[in-house]
């Protein structure tokens, strides 16, 4: 398993190519906070419909926000104010296995593509 990170000026392109891929994709989609706040899950084994950067150049200030769903009454969004790194670990052969956002505040939403956390690469955090 590889993890790379991706720069920020890619972050636009880079998730409308990620959501072109994976789109349909059942993911889990959690976040890791600081001290007491513990893992948070948001969307649990659902198709992804996409994830969305909001470009820097464009004056709404920087967020990352990743929508799934299979109906108009299964549907969630989460978003990601502020995010300062975004990771993606893959296997050897390019299949996506997570991605690692990791906001300015210090929290990390993970967005899984497998059921167990086994298998992470080192330095994805989910408890």
């Amino acid at each position: 398993m590889r993890t790379k990170e991706i720069l920020a000026t890619d972050w636009p392109p880079f998730f409308d190519d990620f959501t072109q891929l994976h789109q349909g994709e059942r993911v889990n989609v959690e976040t890791v906070g600081n001290g007491d706040l513990g893992v948070t899950s948001h969307v649990r084994d659902l198709p992804l419909v996409g994830i969305v950067a909001a470009d820097p150049k464009a004056g709404t200030g920087e967020w990352i926000e990743i929508i799934a769903g299979d109906s108009a009454r299964t549907h969630a969004t989460h978003s990601v104010p502020s995010p300062a790194h975004v990771r993606l670990a893959e296997e050897e052969d390019g299949k996506a296995v997570a991605l690692q956002i990791e906001s300015t505040k210090g929290l990390v939403t993970i967005v899984r593509f497998e059921r167990s956390c086994e298998g992470m690469p080192p330095g994805f955090f989910i408890e």
